[in-house]
């Protein structure tokens, strides 16, 4: 491992109600002053509707850090929209936030890593995608035997989010806060790869009292704890890049 691609997808959590933006926002600060702190770079990949939201927060990251692409609205199915219909809200969208703050949105995350055909991603204006988790995620996703390497299709880059090798073990939110920052250490030497793209979601970095054991457990102070405690340990190892920064290192070594 050299290099490591940390991410955050900023959004409203969508299990809080009337309050759910408030607490993305919250959390949002919360990974702002940790990454600080610890002196690392990250790709926030934000929705449309929380930038709408918080503007002057997006803008303000977008100072230190890489601001990309998480869907017009965390709901967004692109999978189940037409063609047509999905690059109009992506072109849109995307437009919507370059202007905001006034630099290059280059890279895309699909909300639950469903996303269209490359083919759209390319004609909306993306130089990458991080949408793929090739692992198994019951009731959700089986991307099992898909690659755990950089790949390109239709001229567009896709960053594989980082798993164990053979079993595909994720080390990422849900897994790093159940699991453990020694788990996420063990799987992170077992890399082949040459880097680490882990990702969190801001709202995990505040205490929550809704949603269910798996998404409240470990939340607040504790998720603040082992993800410094974890971030330390790896920039002790590797430097970090913003995932724009190293979509462009992969195509001009092409």
């Amino acid at each position: 491992m050299k290099t490591l691609l940390l991410s955050f997808d900023l959004e409203e959590y969508d299990r809080g109600g009337e309050d759910g933006f408030d607490i993305g926002y919250r959390g949002g600060r919360v990974v702002h002053d940790l990454l600080k702190r610890i002196g690392v770079k990250a790709t926030f990949f934000v929705t449309g509707t929380f930038y709408k939201v918080y503007p002057e927060f997006v803008a303000e990251l977008s100072d230190e850090h890489e601001i990309a692409f998480h869907g017009a609205s965390h709901g967004d199915d692109y999978q189940s929209m037409s063609v047509k219909g999905a690059l109009q809200r992506l072109q849109t969208g995307r437009e919507e936030l370059r202007k905001g703050i006034n630099k290059e949105v280059e890279g895309f995350r699909a909300p639950r890593m469903r996303p269209p055909p490359y083919a759209v991603l390319k004609s909306a204006g993306f130089l990458y995608s991080s949408s793929l988790h090739p692992t198994f995620v019951p009731g959700r996703y089986n991307h099992f035997g898909d690659p755990r390497v950089p790949y390109s299709r239709e001229g567009v880059l896709e960053i594989p989010v980082s798993v164990s090798p053979i079993v595909r073990l994720p080390l990422s939110w849900v897994w790093f806060r159940q699991c453990g920052v020694s788990y996420a250490k063990v799987l992170t030497m077992t890399l082949k790869s040459d880097y680490l793209a882990v990702y969190f979601h801001p709202w995990e970095f505040v205490r929550l009292n809704r949603g269910g054991l798996v998404y409240t457990r470990n939340t607040g102070e504790n998720m603040e704890g082992a993800v410094e405690r974890f971030l330390r340990w790896v920039k002790a190892r590797a430097d970090s890049m913003t995932m724009g920064e190293y979509a462009r290192h992969v195509e001009c070594a092409q």
